[in-house]
């Protein structure tokens, strides 16, 4: 009789931590807003999602990445 080894994945509990989500731009808005200053919020809040989706993707990453052996 032969021993054979099989490797098999093992799920292992991610220790990264979530990056916390930015307050919005747009949520701070008062009803009475400008048009002007709505723009204005919605591309700075454009901007900040693109920085939190850096964030989460790096995260993502460390939690997916093969396991050294």
């Amino acid at each position: 009789m032969r021993t054979r080894q099989i490797n098999v994945p093992v799920p292992v509990v991610c220790q990264e931590a979530e990056p916390a989500r930015p307050v919005m731009p747009t949520e701070a808005l008062e009803e009475d807003v400008t048009l002007d200053a709505f723009a204005a919020a919605a591309i700075a809040e454009i901007e900040r999602r693109e920085g939190y989706e850096v964030q989460l993707r790096a995260a993502l990453a460390v939690c997916t990445r093969e396991l050294e052996r």
